[in-house]
């Protein structure tokens, strides 16, 4: 019988475990794949369950008890909110939705995702966004079952037996992913939440340096709020997100980025070894001595591509002793006035603070912030009107540094823009606030995640990755003319939103040679990541496939096609990003892209595992209406 939810197995030996984890397993020694398959490798197409080729129940069955009972049938979580809803279902139709909107709920269940249109909105509760009472509840766009991993060797069974029988492999740690990485139809899904153990060694040998570093081990089912909590308890830091309900696995396989990545790098950059297990059924040690092709791909080269990533020890870094803050906000001195010159003014002092970053992180700030325009500022600032103009709202902060530090550095920079602009400046509102002091960096994160993240919504972004060339280089004219384009939105008078983060400099920049992963190299050069919404994807009238290919298709002549030729050198953060980017080869992976065709031919020769704007995607076609993942002709 296959596991239902409340049967997960979690007690799992761990001393075994981990000394699995560091040995190269052949688990085809557990399990004789080959005798009871059906399936060509040399199918155009994956299998699904209308094919004669996919596996009988009792096929099905039999890999459960090999894997010791960790396989679930899926059943969609919101079918307690439809009539033919199955006995099984557990979670009443209430429960749902009033969950539905929160990441922690959607990581809880095994093949819910934080973003259901990348499921094809396949089974809905009622009054969230995208539900359609007459579209029913399907399994749908959701894999078809999951194995809730507990142990590397029951992973390596069920990705062998998928792949020997043609069938798509997905991988879902916590299912923040913004893309749908994390779910696909008729796939076998592994569900890492569970490989959750944690330690610490303040003089782990470093494979290959002759040298020790104080590192955190982490499972990749972790996500950073317990992983982020257990390191600073011993007064430690690491790379991570800023929000804490996002796991480790995708997160540092598309580089990851956070309060402290323009300190220390990129959390890729800070992985000094990785446990992979592969669709061959291999289990890997990976680091700069052993598979060390891989693991400079697992290290920024795309999540869910190249093997499931069960264990990562990571760097860690001593916690700041202090953490100093403080917030700039610039605004139309009358927020009624809606003359082109105040209009102006407003986005003049936007791209002269944009011009300023690089200075102010080369000084050691970091931090975050976004700029918003029309309804979207009214909505997201709950302001009683639309303002005049952007609205630019920043939080900036140092780590080791004097209040008066701090303060005097931003004062320069707003004094700079008076001087610049005269009395155009005396049109808008630039406020500085008074620093403040946070003496540790539990109190700092905490407070960043005071409230629930949230889930659910449907919006499709486009990014880029900025240097000096991008907003130094050219005049305040230029980068206003750019950042005036890029706001731009699909519905007039709707507004839009750009996310700024400060994740670049001299983090990225300064990382040794020798721990520089597949991350695309331009991160080695940038500052700036911005992110632009102002696409409108519904699904009033629409498939959620139509809605968002129509809202892509917006974005590459409006948004993209402005990045390239604003910053044409450049690329982008794959991870926050339009996954129907005309050029996501060249942005999203850079020069490293050839080098990973290869790998990802030598450790997934079957292609069981498919993401939008993988590598080496462009040679399937993922049918979202359908379900269907077929090689292109």
């Amino acid at each position: 019988m296959l596991t239902s939810r409340s049967s997960f197995s979690t007690d799992s030996d761990i001393f075994v475990f981990l000394d699995l984890c560091t040995t190269v397993i052949q688990a085809s020694a557990l399990y004789d794949l080959a005798k009871s398959s059906n399936a060509s490798t040399s199918r155009s197409c994956k299998v699904v369950p209308s094919d004669t080729e996919w596996p009988s129940d009792l096929e099905w069955t039999r890999l459960n008890e090999t894997i010791k009972g960790t396989l679930i049938k899926t059943l969609p979580v919101a079918s307690s909110c439809y009539s033919n809803n199955s006995s099984e279902t557990e979670l009443s139709c209430t429960y749902v939705e009033e969950n539905w909107g929160y990441s922690a709920f959607h990581a809880s269940i095994p093949e819910s995702v934080n973003y259901p249109i990348w499921a094809n909105n396949s089974c809905l509760p009622p009054n969230t966004t995208g539900y359609t009472q007459d579209v029913g509840c399907h399994v749908g766009g959701y894999p078809s079952y999951v194995v809730n991993a507990t142990t590397d060797v029951h992973i390596a069974t069920a990705m062998q037996w998928a792949a020997a029988r043609n069938i798509r492999i997905v991988i879902k740690g916590t299912g923040h992913d913004l893309n749908g990485r994390s779910t696909g139809a008729n796939a076998l899904s592994i569900w890492t939440k569970n490989l959750n153990y944690l330690s610490h060694d303040a003089q782990w040998f470093i494979p290959g340096q002759n040298t020790t570093a104080d590192v955190i081990i982490a499972g990749s089912g972790n996500n950073w709020d317990s992983t982020l909590h257990f390191a600073l308890e011993r007064g430690r830091v690491l790379v991570s997100g800023v929000d804490k309900t996002v796991g480790l696995g995708g997160y540092i396989q598309g580089g990851g980025h956070g309060p402290f990545s323009s300190t220390y790098g990129l959390s890729a950059d800070n992985v000094l070894q990785a446990t992979v297990v592969t669709t061959t059924g291999d289990i890997l040690t990976c680091n700069a001595a052993e598979n060390v092709d891989l693991f400079w791909a697992i290290r920024g080269g795309g999540g869910g591509q190249y093997g499931v990533v069960t264990e990562y020890i990571m760097l860690s870094h001593p916690q700041p002793s202090t953490i100093i803050a403080t917030s700039v906000s610039i605004t139309a001195g009358n927020m009624s006035d809606f003359r082109d010159v105040t209009v102006n003014a407003t986005w003049d002092a936007f791209a002269h603070l944009m011009a300023n970053m690089p200075d102010l992180m080369d000084g050691g700030i970091t931090g975050s912030g976004l700029a918003v325009t029309g309804r979207s500022a009214k909505s997201i600032l709950s302001l009683t009107s639309v303002p005049p103009g952007v609205i630019t709202s920043m939080s900036f902060w140092g780590y080791n540094i004097t209040t008066e530090a701090l303060k005097d550095i931003l004062q320069h920079v707003r004094d700079d823009y008076m001087a610049q602009f005269g009395n155009m400046s005396s049109l808008i509102n630039y406020s500085i606030s008074e620093p403040t002091v946070t003496a540790n960096f539990t109190t700092f994160f905490d407070n960043i995640n005071a409230s629930p993240s949230v889930a659910g919504q449907v919006n499709l972004g486009s990014s880029r990755l900025l240097g000096r060339a991008e907003l130094v280089d050219h005049s305040i004219s230029n980068v206003r003319q750019y950042l005036e384009k890029i706001l731009a939105s699909q519905i007039e008078g709707s507004g839009s939103m750009l996310t700024i983060g400060l994740q670049g400099g001299p983090g990225p920049r300064n990382v040794p040679a020798w721990r520089q992963g597949a991350v695309n190299p331009i991160w080695r050069e940038v500052y700036v990541h911005a992110l632009a919404g102002g696409s409108n994807v519904n699904t009033t009238n629409a498939t959620p496939s139509g809605a968002l290919h129509k809202a892509a298709d917006w974005l590459e002549t409006n948004k993209e096609a402005v990045w390239r030729d604003w910053a044409p050198d450049t690329g982008a953060y794959m991870n926050e990003a339009n996954p129907f980017n005309g050029q996501w080869q060249h942005d999203y992976y850079g020069s490293s892209y050839q080098r990973l065709v290869e790998i990802k031919k030598r450790y997934d020769p079957s292609y069981s595992l498919f993401v939008w704007s993988g590598v080496s995607s462009d040679e399937w076609q993922y049918d979202m209406d359908t379900g269907k993942l077929c090689r292109q002709t």
